[in-house]
């Protein structure tokens, strides 16, 4: 072992490795290097590289080195560790040496995975692992809500239905905790979230070619678009689905205050404050999101763009969002 730190800055180059973090790790081949700390010397050296082959007798070493508190990796390894984690959330309501960036990146990944095993496959029992996923979140936002801010900073450029959907819930869940002032429930929170995930579950029964037309949509393509509405309520009524604030996001989030939307061309107060929501979180996601037919536009641009249409979009949401997008943090 080549010592190569001091235990002063451990939780500066290092994560701890738990035997509960270990344990989400393959047995054979741990996806990262391992450090062991030294306590004879006061120095940690690497044990382990990433992707080589342990031996049962070295699993038994490692599995001991983590009991005793003595197991690391990397810090700047977290992207690897994270896809790995993103399976076990529940270590995330536990453990305790989690930069919250690295949290933030760990719950993007995982719900950005169940999303698209969701979409590629909406059956009851990839619902509920999502839906499993979603009540970890909401348990750690309910905790302290002001952990939304890191949350926020992942937001992905690359358009596909996963990402945006997982961008559009994190800017949903952000505006509801400002316009709540962090006053929530846990069961309102599990519901909210999931009604931004689910918004654009319909979109699945457009055909990808009408979805990244790069040309003018003729009415025919407009019309298949709008009816990804009703095809998402015919998805959830299979699924069992009655949630009225779920119900919510999906049917009116591209109803407009000035009546221009759709499905119902509904008016002002005839849009929940969930519709409202999740159709400025929905349309932010949008516009910053890359897209065959377009180039993402910058955050701030975005904002914008969305408090200058006060009477399609809610102004005190847009505000609240202007808001949200100054306090995001980097750190």
């Amino acid at each position: 072992m080549v010592p190569d730190t001091d235990p002063g800055s451990l939780s500066e180059t290092y994560l701890q490795i738990s035997p509960n973090i270990l344990a989400s790790f393959p047995k054979f081949r741990p996806p990262v290097d391992l450090y062991v700390f030294d306590p004879e010397v006061g120095r940690t050296g690497r044990y382990l590289r990433g992707g080589e082959r342990l031996s049962r007798e070295g699993q038994d070493e490692v599995a001991r080195f983590a009991e005793e508190g003595r197991l690391f990796l990397l810090r700047e390894d977290y992207r690897v560790y994270a896809e790995h984690l993103s399976r076990k959330l529940g270590l995330l309501l536990v453990e305790e040496g989690f930069l919250p960036r690295e949290v933030a990146e760990i719950f993007f990944i995982a719900l950005r995975n169940r999303m698209a095993d969701f979409l590629n496959q909406p059956r009851e029992d990839t619902f509920e692992a999502l839906r499993t996923d979603v009540a970890i979140l909401a348990e750690y936002v309910w905790i302290d809500p002001s952990r939304v801010a890191f949350l926020t900073h992942t937001l992905e450029r690359d358009y596909d239905l996963a990402v945006h959907s997982v961008n559009t819930m994190l800017i949903g869940l952000a505006l509801y905790l400002r316009l709540s002032g962090g006053k929530v429930e846990k069961t309102v929170l599990i519901s909210l979230i999931l009604g931004l995930l689910l918004h654009d579950l319909g979109m699945v029964m457009v055909p990808k070619f009408i979805r990244d037309k790069e040309q003018f949509l003729v009415r025919r393509d407009r019309e298949s678009i709008e009816r990804h509405i009703e095809a998402g309520r015919n998805m959830l009524r299979r699924l069992k689905v009655q949630d009225p604030v779920v119900l919510e996001c999906m049917e009116q989030h591209h109803e407009r205050l000035d009546g221009s939307g759709y499905p119902a061309r509904r008016f002002d107060k005839n849009i929940s404050t969930m519709g409202r929501l999740c159709a400025v979180a929905d349309s932010f996601s949008a516009i910053v999101g890359d897209r065959p037919y377009r180039s993402a536009r910058d955050m701030a641009e975005a904002v914008q763009v969305l408090i200058g249409d006060g009477k399609r979009y809610d102004p005190v949401l847009t505000t609240l969002l202007a808001e949200v997008m100054d306090e995001r943090v980097t750190d």
